[in-house]
């Protein structure tokens, strides 16, 4: 999985859900033209909510050079997660409800993991924590 889901491959992809219930896929944000960065969390998860403020800066500083944030809510409730991201102010694209799918395929063992993705849809980089998310994001959006 791991190897499948490395530096220079190209994204899986998986559905979950959007903040209305509806279906909502990782392909409806990642190969757009755009750079994506990818969020794994959970709202009960501390380390995620330290990453939230780090995300949040770099969607603000990037997000009208080209880059595209999305979060993926694994391993809770819909309902714990929607609250989650109205206390953290997360005010870009959220999939839900994701369960283990994403977790799964792409061999995640520990969230937060953070990915960038590339305008293609090939991995630029993964599990980015902290200071990183912005010096690969600025690195590859000028």
């Amino acid at each position: 999985i791991l190897e499948n889901t490395a530096e220079g491959k190209m994204f899986v992809d998986f559905t979950a859900e959007n903040l209305k219930g509806e279906k909502s896929s990782l392909s409806d944000y990642v190969g757009k033209g755009k750079y994506t960065l990818v969020d794994f969390w959970a709202s009960w998860c501390g380390p995620c909510r330290r990453e939230i403020p780090n995300i949040a800066e770099v969607y603000k500083k990037y997000g009208k050079k080209g880059l595209e944030v999305v979060s993926v809510a694994v391993w809770e409730k819909p309902e714990d997660s929607k609250n989650g991201i109205k206390e953290m102010k997360m005010n870009w694209p959220q999939i839900v409800n994701a369960g283990n799918s994403g977790k799964d395929l792409y061999g995640i063992n520990g969230i937060p993991h953070i990915i960038l993705f590339g305008p293609d849809g090939k991995i630029v980089a993964r599990n980015l924590r902290g200071a990183q998310i912005e010096e690969k994001v600025a690195s590859v959006i000028k």
